[in-house]
C-alpha cells in the first residue's frame, strides 16, 4: 500500500483497470442476454395462466426481441447474479385475472412480489407462496381474494412488508398465530380482513417487536383482555372502523413509546373524554378520533403535541373551547369538524404560527371571528368554519390577511350582509363555499379577475340579487362545480362554462330563452339544473350533443313546444312546463335512464311500448296530468326496478295489465342505496313532487322509500288484477276515478305495507274482503262511491278511518257507518244503542238482567241454601250445640260494641253542649 502512494501513477493505472472492468460488467449486464433460461421459462408458464385483457404483458415472449426477461414489464433482475429478484404487476386500471401459477416457485431468488390491485375473482391465496423463502416484500392487497389466509405465509421468515387488505371483507383469518413467526416484519396491512374470530390478534401484535406500521382498519376486531405490551418501534397505527371502546384501546395505546407519530381511531365507539395521557405521545403528528362518541372538553395536554400536523375530531359530542391548542406552535393541520362544541373560539388560536389547515366545521361554536384570530397565521391555506350557526365573521373593512387561502368554507356562518371583501387579496383560491351565510348583496366581478383557478363555487341559499356575470370564460380549470341555487339572481341566463361538470342555477329568477346554451360544441356537463326559474321558449337542439350529461332538470319553468332530441344518461326532469306533442322517440337512445318525470305538461299520444323494453334501470316514471290516451302497454311490466308509476290525470283507457306482478321492486324490501335514486354527480338522492293522499308532496331525501302506483282519474275499465296483490311492499295504490268494476281481490290483505289505498268513484261490487281489515298500516282508505254491499269487516283500525271511507255505497252496512246490518242489533257497538243520546237506558239494562231465568235460578239457590244449613243443624245435635254457642258469644260481643258506641256518643254530645 505504501508503494502505491510512493508511485501514484501505479495507483491510477490500477483504478483505471478496475473501473474498466466494472463498466464492462455493467455494459454486459445491461446489453447482453443475461436472463436465466429456467426463470424465463417459469415466467412464461406463469403468464399462460393469467388473463391479460389489457395486454400488459405484451413484452413477455419467446421471440428473439423478447428473450431478455430482465427487460420485461414488471420484472427486475439482480445485476450481479442475473436472478429475478422483483416482480411488480400492480395495476388498478388494467387488472390481471386468472390463476397464480405454481411456476413461481422456480424463481427461488424472488425478494419482491406485488400482485395488488388485480382481479383474481375471489379465489384463494395459493399456499405455495409461503415457500418463496427469500421474500422480503409481499403485497396481495385489493386483488379480490377470498377465504382463509393460508398459515403457510408464516414461513416467510425474511418478510418485512406484508399487505393483504381487501376491498369487501372476503378474506378472513380465524387465528393469527402464523403472524408471530414473521420476526422481521416492519409493515403489516390487513385492512378489511375479517378478524372477528381472531381473539389472539392483540397478543400477536405484541410479539412483533420490530413492527413500525400497522393497519387493521375495518377488521371487526374483537375486544379482548390482554397485557398491554406495546412495540417500542411502532410509529403508524390505524385501527379505524372496528367499534373499539375507550376502556380497551386507550390503555393499550398509551403503552407505546414516544416514537408513535400517526394514530387513526376514527369510526369506533370511543366514549367519555379524551384522556389527558394523549399529551404524552410527544412525537404525534397525525391524530384522527372522528366518528366516535367522545364527550367533554379537548384536554389541555394536546397542547404538548408540538409535532402535531393533523387533528381530526369530526363528529363527536365534545364541548368547551380550544385555547390550549395554541400551545402546539408547530400545528399544520387542525380538523375539529362536526362535533358539539360550545363556547368561544379563543383568540389565542392565532398564535399557531405554522398552521396550514384549519377546520372547525360542523360544531356548536359561538364566537365573533375577527382579524385578531389570524394575526400570526401566515402559513394558513385552508379555512373551514362551516356549519357553526353561532359564528359571525367580522373583519375590518380593508383588512389584508397575512395568508393566502386556497380553500374557504364558511357555509352556515353569519358572513353577510355583504360579500366578504377580504377575499380580494386571495389570488390562489380554488374552492369557495359561502352558502347559507346570510349574504344580501350583488355578486362581485373582481372574484373572476383574481381567481382563474377556481374549481368549486357554492353561494347557494343566500339573498344574492341582480344580474350574474358571464361564466363562460371565468373557469380555466377543468371540471369546475358551480352552485348558485336558491337566490334572487335575475335577468337572462348567463353564458355557462363549457368545461363545468355540475351547474346548479335553480330557484332563481332567470328569465327568457336558453338558446345561448348551444354556443359551444364541446360541453362536458354532467349535471345541469335550471329548475324553478322563469325561463321560456323552445328547447334548443344541443342537448342531443352532450355526451356526458347524466342529470337534466328544467322543471317548473315556462318551456313550450315539442321536446327535442335528448341524450341523457340517468335523470330527466321536465315536469310543470307546457311541452306538447308526443314523447320523443329519441329517448330510446337513453337506455340507462333511471328517472323520468314528464308530469304536468300538455303531452299527447299513446304511452310508447318501447319504454318497457328500453329502460331496464328505470325506478321512477311519471306522466301525470297530461293528455295521453290509449291503453297501458304490457311491455311496461318489464320494468322490474320500477318503484313509482304515475299515469294519473290523463285519458288512458283499457284494462290494467295483469302482469304488474313483474314489477318486482314493489314486492321487495327497499334498497336505501339504490343507484337509481342517487343524483349522479352530487351523491344526493333524487327529489320529486308526488301526489300522496290527495295532496302534492315534495320528497327530497326520502323518495327512495316511496313505492306507488297511481292510475287515478283516467278511463280504465275491467277489474283489479289479482296479480297486483303480489306487490307486498307497495306503499300507495290509487285507482280512483275510473270505470273499474268487478269485485275487490280476495287476497288484498297481502298488501300489508299499504299506507294509502284509494279505490273510490268506480263501479266495484260485492262485499269488502275480510283482508282489508288486516291492512293495519293504512293511514288513508277510500272505497267511497262504488256499488259495494254487505257488512263492513269489523276492525278497530277500520273504524278510526271514518265513515267517509265507505259512503256512497247504499248497500253497505256496519260500523263505522251509522247503519246496522240485518240481525246485527245485538252485535252493535254499545255506544250507539239506546235512547238516542249515545247512552244505554238503565231500565233496559235492568229488564235484561231480571228475566225468567233469573227468578228460576234464585228459587233453586234458596232451596239448596236453606236445606244445606238448616237441615244439617236439625239432624246433627253436636253441630247444633256448637252453632248456638257461637251465636251466643257473637251476640255478647255485639252488645259490648253497641254499649261502647253509646258512651262515645254521649261524650261528644256533652262537649257540643258546652261549646
Amino acid at each position: 500500500m505504501i508503494r502505491f502512494f510512493q508511485h501514484p501513477h501505479l495507483l491510477v493505472i490500477v483504478l483505471f483497470f478496475s473501473l474498466r472492468a466494472t463498466c464492462k460488467h455493467f455494459v454486459e449486464t445491461q446489453d447482453g442476454i443475461k436472463c436465466l433460461e429456467k426463470e424465463r421459462e417459469a415466467l412464461l408458464r406463469f403468464k399462460d395462466e393469467l388473463i391479460d385483457e389489457f395486454d400488459r404483458l405484451s413484452s413477455w415472449g419467446n421471440q428473439k426481441d423478447k428473450e431478455e426477461c430482465c427487460k420485461w414489464s414488471g420484472v427486475l433482475c439482480d445485476n450481479l447474479t442475473n436472478h429475478i429478484i422483483r416482480l411488480d404487476l400492480r395495476d388498478a386500471y388494467a387488472p390481471l385475472g386468472g390463476n397464480i401459477s405454481i411456476w413461481l416457485l422456480e424463481i427461488q431468488h424472488l425478494k419482491y412480489l406485488d400482485l395488488s390491485d388485480n382481479n383474481f375473482n375471489y379465489s384463494r391465496i395459493p399456499e405455495f407462496i409461503g415457500s418463496l423463502g427469500r421474500l422480503q416484500y409481499l403485497d396481495l392487497s385489493d386483488s379480490y381474494f377470498s377465504g382463509e389466509i393460508p398459515h403457510h405465509l408464516g414461513n416467510l421468515s425474511e418478510l418485512q412488508f406484508l399487505g393483504l387488505s381487501e376491498y369487501d371483507g372476503t378474506l378472513t383469518s380465524t387465528n393469527l398465530d402464523w403472524l408471530s413467526r414473521l420476526h422481521s416484519l416492519r409493515y403489516l396491512r390487513l385492512s378489511s380482513v375479517n378478524l372477528t374470530m381472531a381473539t389472539n390478534w392483540l397478543q400477536t401484535m405484541n410479539k412483533l417487536i420490530h413492527l413500525k406500521v400497522l393497519y387493521l382498519s375495518a377488521c371487526h376486531l374483537p375486544t379482548v383482555p390482554s397485557t398491554f405490551n406495546a412495540s417500542n418501534s411502532l410509529y403508524q397505527l390505524d385501527l379505524s372502523g372496528n367499534d373499539l371502546s375507550s376502556s380497551f384501546i386507550f390503555p393499550w395505546l398509551f403503552n407505546f413509546s414516544s416514537v408513535l407519530s400517526y394514530i387513526d381511531l376514527s369510526f369506533n365507539k370511543l366514549q367519555g373524554p379524551i384522556p389527558d395521557a394523549i399529551g404524552n405521545l410527544l412525537s404525534l403528528s397525525y391524530l384522527s378520533l372522528s366518528e366516535n362518541q367522545l364527550e367533554g372538553e379537548i384536554p389541555i395536554s394536546l397542547g404538548n403535541l408540538s409535532s402535531l400536523s393533523y387533528l381530526d375530531l369530526f363528529y363527536n359530542q365534545l364541548i368547551g373551547i380550544v385555547p390550549h391548542l395554541a400551545l402546539s406552535s408547530s400545528l399544520k393541520h387542525l380538523s375539529l369538524d362536526h362535533n358539539m362544541f360550545n363556547g368561544t373560539v379563543a383568540q389565542s388560536i392565532g398564535s399557531l404560527s405554522k398552521l396550514e389547515y384549519l377546520n372547525l366545521g360542523s360544531n356548536h361554536f359561538e364566537d365573533i371571528i375577527n382579524e385578531s384570530h389570524f394575526f400570526n397565521l401566515s402559513q394558513l391555506r385552508v379555512l373551514d368554519l362551516s356549519s357553526n350557526p353561532g359564528i359571525s365573521i367580522n373583519f375590518s373593512l380593508g383588512w389584508k390577511p397575512p395568508f393566502q387561502l386556497t380553500d374557504v368554507a364558511l357555509s352556515g356562518c353569519k358572513v353577510g350582509p355583504h360579500f366578504p371583501t377580504w377575499l380580494k387579496t386571495h389570488t390562489t383560491l380554488s374552492s369557495l363555499d359561502i352558502s347559507n351565510a346570510e349574504i344580501l348583496d350583488t355578486f362581485p366581478d373582481w372574484l373572476w379577475e383574481l381567481n382563474s383557478n377556481l374549481y368549486y363555487l357554492n353561494v347557494s341559499h343566500n339573498n344574492f340579487h341582480g344580474v350574474f356575470p358571464d361564466l363562460s370564460s371565468n373557469f380555466s380549470t377543468n371540471f369546475p362545480i358551480i352552485d348558485l341555487s336558491f337566490n334572487h339572481f335575475s335577468g337572462s341566463l348567463p353564458s355557462l362554462p363549457h368545461n363545468a361538470t355540475i351547474l346548479d342555477l335553480s330557484n332563481n329568477k332567470f328569465y327568457g330563452s336558453i338558446t345561448n346554451l348551444c354556443t359551444e360544441t364541446n360541453y362536458i356537463w354532467d349535471y345541469l339544473d335550471l329548475s324553478n326559474n322563469l325561463l321560456s321558449g323552445q328547447l334548443p337542439d344541443c342537448f342531443a350533443n352532450l355526451p356526458n350529461l347524466r342529470f337534466l332538470n328544467l322543471a317548473h319553468n315556462n318551456f313550450s313546444g315539442k321536446i327535442p332530441s335528448l341524450n341523457i344518461f340517468s335523470s330527466l326532469h321536465l315536469q310543470n312546463n307546457s311541452f306538447t306533442g308526443e314523447i320523443p322517440t329519441s329517448l330510446m337512445n337513453c337506455t340507462f335512464l333511471a328517472f323520468i318525470d314528464l308530469s304536468r305538461n300538455k303531452l299527447t299520444g299513446k304511452i310508447p311500448a318501447w319504454i318497457g323494453d328500453t329502460f331496464s334501470r328505470l325506478v321512477f316514471l311519471s306522466l301525470r296530468s297530461n293528455e295521453i290516451f290509449g291503453g297501458i302497454p304490457s311491455n311496461l311490466c318489464h320494468l322490474a326496478q320500477l318503484q313509482v308509476l304515475d299515469f294519473s290525470l290523463n285519458k288512458i283507457s283499457g284494462a290494467i295489465p295483469k302482469c304488474l306482478n313483474n314489477l318486482t321492486a314493489m314486492g321487495q324490501e327497499v334498497d336505501l342505496e339504490s343507484h337509481g335514486f342517487i343524483t349522479n354527480g352530487t351523491g344526493n338522492f333524487e327529489s320529486a313532487n308526488v301526489m300522496w293522499k290527495s295532496n302534492e308532496h315534495e320528497y327530497i331525501n326520502t323518495l327512495q322509500l316511496v313505492k306507488l302506483i297511481d292510475l287515478s282519474s283516467n278511463n280504465l275499465v275491467g277489474d283489479i288484477p289479482a296479480e297486483i296483490t303480489s306487490l307486498v311492499t307497495l306503499v300507495g295504490l290509487n285507482l280512483s276515478r275510473n270505470n273499474l268494476s268487478g269485485i275487490l281481490p280476495t287476497n288484498i290483505g297481502r298488501l300489508k305495507s299499504l299506507d294509502f289505498l284509494d279505490l273510490s268513484r268506480n263501479h266495484f261490487s260485492g262485499g269488502i274482503p275480510a283482508g282489508v281489515s288486516q291492512l293495519d298500516q293504512l293511514g288513508v282508505l277510500d272505497l267511497s262511491y262504488n256499488n259495494l254491499s254487505g257488512k263492513i269487516p269489523q276492525n278497530i283500525h277500520l273504524r278510526t278511518l271514518g265513515a267517509s271511507a265507505f259512503e256512497g255505497n247504499p248497500d253497505l252496512c256496519g260500523l263505522p257507518l251509522n247503519k246496522t246490518c240485518p240481525g246485527d242489533e245485538i252485535d252493535q257497538d254499545p255506544m250507539i244503542i239506546g235512547n238516542g243520546n249515545g247512552m244505554k237506558d238503565p231500565k233496559e239494562e235492568e229488564d235484561k238482567l231480571i228475566s225468567d231465568g233469573f227468578y228460576i235460578s234464585m228459587a233453586v239457590g234458596f232451596v239448596f241454601g236453606f236445606w244445606g244449613v238448616c237441615g244439617t243443624l236439625l239432624f246433627n245435635s253436636s253441630w247444633r250445640i256448637a252453632f248456638f254457642k257461637l251465636w251466643n258469644s257473637s251476640m255478647d260481643w255485639l252488645y259490648v260494641k253497641i254499649a261502647i258506641r253509646k258512651i262515645r256518643l254521649k261524650e261528644v254530645f256533652h262537649k257540643f253542649v258546652k261549646f
